[in-house]
């Protein structure tokens, strides 16, 4: 890995650099929502038929709401104590911790 500025990137060869994805966790509300009736785009694809308009927030299902939420970073996960930490949580510690030994074998294999 090299620093460019702040950014981290990630040679993929010599000629291109990749920068990788940061998780930016706010606690700030998300505000995705579109007016009731909108046109969604990109769903608009079946010949012969409108693009669906999006619907009032009360007539979708409760989980809904939970898809915009952001995910447990990293290091909140790390704060947890394992018996406090859900199985959605522990799978999730998991599999990020793995995708850095991944990454990390995989700069010390370049280098």
């Amino acid at each position: 890995m090299t620093r460019t500025g702040a950014i981290k990137t990630f040679a993929i060869s010599t000629y291109q650099r990749i920068p990788l994805a940061r998780s930016v966790h706010t606690s700030a509300p998300l505000h995705l929502a579109m007016r009731p009736g909108t046109k969604v785009p990109g769903l608009d694809f079946m010949k012969n038929q409108e693009a669906p308009a999006s619907l009032p927030r009360d007539q979708y299902p409760g989980w809904v709401s939970e898809l915009a939420k952001p995910l447990v970073t990293l290091a909140e996960l790390r704060r947890m104590t394992w018996e406090d930490s859900t199985d959605k949580d522990k799978m999730r510690y998991l599999k990020l911790s793995r995708r850095i030994k991944i990454k990390n074998r995989n700069v010390e294999a370049g280098a």
